[in-house]
């Protein structure tokens, strides 16, 4: 689709549009790197700068899809966005300048910067929920956790917003992970009540468990741990936990 949008939309001299035809064809037949020098050679004729800014954009998506060189990918996304003032190019360089740096680089500063614009756009985007997420996430990913908290606070204030869900999951793991056990168990709580994401939910009531255990509320763990007997993961793991939390409360009693 990208390559038909590609070029569909390009006005070409003769030349050129045989070798953008040419490229085309060698990517249908996974010559990869050959399309790649078919789209340098465009660029060695110094087309117009709309031309460029769809040779590059396809040049990035080649790198990244296809080649999975993901940094080479970047610095062709980044012309661009030199090149162009068009909404249009900007938006969809941004969206792949995200997506690259947060899935496959985890370099989530990038990402972050990029999934900040694309939420700060106006008029808003179609999945600007997606992106504020994005970026709340990529907070988290740099344990900058009280920002992230905030924003992560601020989509929960969205009744309609689609990922409520994964916010409170995310919140109680920045809770979870500065040890502010009491914090985490309601953000943990509600995520299980509302999530259709098993995995998630799951891993939500072993870490309420471990927070219920640490707290000293072993009745409420042991519960907590045993309901997990037979679809958590690692069940040893749950097993020792049981086992532990057992000798414990008879250690109690005696």
């Amino acid at each position: 689709m990208a390559l038909l949008i590609f070029i569909s939309s390009c006005d070409f001299s003769n030349r050129v549009h045989r070798q953008v035809l040419n490229a085309q064809s060698l990517i249908q037949e996974q010559k990869y790197e050959e399309a790649i020098d078919q789209y340098y050679e465009v660029l060695d004729r110094d087309p117009p700068k709309e031309t460029k800014v769809k040779v590059y954009y396809q040049l990035g998506d080649l790198y990244s899809i296809y080649l999975s060189k993901n940094k080479e990918s970047i610095k062709h996304y980044e012309k661009v966005k030199e090149l162009s003032n068009d909404p249009f190019w900007l938006i969809k360089t941004e969206e792949r300048l995200a997506e690259v740096n947060f899935v496959y680089i985890s370099d989530y500063k990038k990402a972050h910067e990029s999934y900040e614009r694309l939420s700060r756009f106006k008029p808003d985007l179609e999945k600007k929920d997606f992106y504020e997420f994005r970026s709340a996430l990529s907070l988290f990913h740099l344990e900058n956790f009280n920002t992230a908290e905030t924003n992560f606070k601020k989509i929960l204030e969205k009744p309609k917003h689609e990922y409520r869900n994964e916010s409170l999951f995310y919140l109680g793991q920045i809770y979870f992970r500065q040890k502010e056990w009491d914090k985490a168990i309601k953000p943990f709580t509600q995520f299980t009540k509302r999530s259709q994401n098993l995995e998630q939910v799951v891993q939500a009531k072993f870490l309420i468990a471990n927070c219920y255990e640490t707290l000293e509320s072993l009745e409420k763990a042991y519960m907590i741990y045993y309901s997990l007997l037979g679809i958590y993961p690692n069940s040893e793991v749950v097993k020792n936990r049981l086992e532990a939390i057992y000798k414990r409360r008879i250690a109690r009693k005696r």
